[in-house]
């Protein structure tokens, strides 16, 4: 396991990173509605750091596992799909691959970085 100093150290990169990569999500799966659908996603990133920063910590130092980092974030994400509905541009179907495509995200950047 990475040290706690360290793993906290690395977080800045891994939000930034997953913002990023959300960013790349939106542009191919909402056609109108990008830019208050991304300013939805930040806002929640937003809302949601210290949990995220929390859980990352922990997953780092062994108190959680992957599932229980996964279970985590699917809870984050699905409030997220939400917020995202109130964009009435964008569809059910772009929100639902939206969702799945940033649950993967979230986990999979946590695990190659922190694991």
């Amino acid at each position: 396991p990475v040290t706690l100093s360290r793993a906290m150290t690395k977080f800045d990169k891994y939000l930034n990173s997953v913002l990023a990569d959300a960013r790349k999500l939106l542009d191919s799966n909402v056609r109108r509605g990008k830019k208050e659908a991304e300013a939805i996603l930040e806002a929640h990133v937003k809302n949601s750091r210290d949990r995220l920063k929390r859980w990352t910590r922990l997953l780092a130092i062994g108190e959680i596992t992957e599932a229980e980092f996964k279970l985590l974030v699917n809870s984050q994400i699905t409030l997220g799909k939400m917020r995202l509905r109130t964009v009435r541009v964008i569809s059910k179907r772009a929100a639902l691959d939206l969702r799945n495509s940033l649950r993967a995200l979230f986990v999979d950047k946590a695990i190659e970085m922190f694991l």
